[in-house]
């Protein structure tokens, strides 16, 4: 088992998403793994020939060793910190290491977290037009894997987890991709709101019993509660009042053929600056 973490440089909460990374890789028992993507510096120079403003600049091999350089002090604090907070959690260093790797976040992430038990991703990655944020929408959207989006909790607490139930195929595969997240919970609250469910199909996929029958054969155990209201209100609301540091739920959006954008539940648990961290599949 392993547990990815992306490495991303910029303003970040990086330090808030490698501390949820290490506590959620510790109650695992498994491996983590800090990734970081940055382009070749030599098809950089290519991209820096001209300026958005229309100024030529140096495309030689200064400029190219610039930009090595650059990237080089970059990995290091990103290895330093990653190291810092490692230890500051208590992670055993032959289950901790980091991967540097050349090309875009968005073709990085998905070809190394492939078969990733989860990926950590800093909060504000989900709203960035940078590469960071392209990678998250790619991930999600495209290639259809599992990302956990942090919350901004310096101290985050992983003992309980919600799951944003509705029936749809999209809370069904967050569900399924995110096992090792229940596994590792010591409560799990199954949520939904009976208003936003056709009463018509309460037996059907929406009926919360599947969630129940699906996780006992995991040997674990589930409560369920209802809300009313708006569907990421209550699920905050429920969040806070249990202490919950994980939301499980299905991102729904459309592809960015059609002007990407998250479906107004996704959106809201995304934009929520002080909710937990968010556990999503497409």
């Amino acid at each position: 088992m392993t547990i990815h973490a992306a490495l991303t440089e910029g303003e970040f909460s990086l330090k808030e998403s490698l501390t949820f990374a290490c506590r959620l890789a510790k109650r695992l028992n498994t491996n983590l793994v800090g990734i970081s993507a940055m382009p070749d510096p030599a098809r950089a120079v290519l991209m820096t020939g001209v300026t958005m403003h229309g100024m030529m600049v140096s495309s030689g091999a200064t400029l190219a060793e610039g930009i090595r350089e650059a990237q080089d002090e970059a990995k290091g604090k990103l290895e330093a910190l990653f190291k810092e907070v490692c230890t500051a959690e208590g992670m055993p260093t032959d289950q901790t290491s980091v991967e540097h790797h050349i090309g875009l976040p968005s073709d990085v992430y998905p070809r190394v977290t492939l078969l990733s038990d989860a990926f950590v991703t800093p909060h504000e990655c989900v709203s960035v037009g940078n590469d960071h944020g392209l990678a998250f929408e790619s991930m999600l959207l495209d290639k259809r894997q599992p990302v956990i989006a942090c919350g901004l909790e310096t101290d985050p607490v992983l003992d309980t987890v919600i799951i944003a139930w509705d029936g749809s195929p999209e809370a069904a595969r967050a569900v399924r991709f995110h096992t090792g997240i229940l596994k590792s919970a010591t409560k799990i609250i199954i949520a939904q709101n009976a208003e936003r469910i056709d009463s018509k199909d309460l037996d059907g996929a929406e009926d919360p019993a599947i969630v129940i029958d699906y996780l006992s054969k995991l040997g674990l155990s589930a409560e369920i509660q209802g809300f009313d209201g708006k569907v990421a209100d209550g699920l905050l609301k429920l969040a806070e009042t249990h202490n919950a540091g994980v939301i499980i739920a299905g991102a729904y959006g459309h592809s960015r053929i059609e002007e990407f954008i998250f479906g107004g539940v996704s959106r809201s648990l995304l934009r929520a600056e002080h909710g937990p961290a968010l556990a999503l599949a497409h």
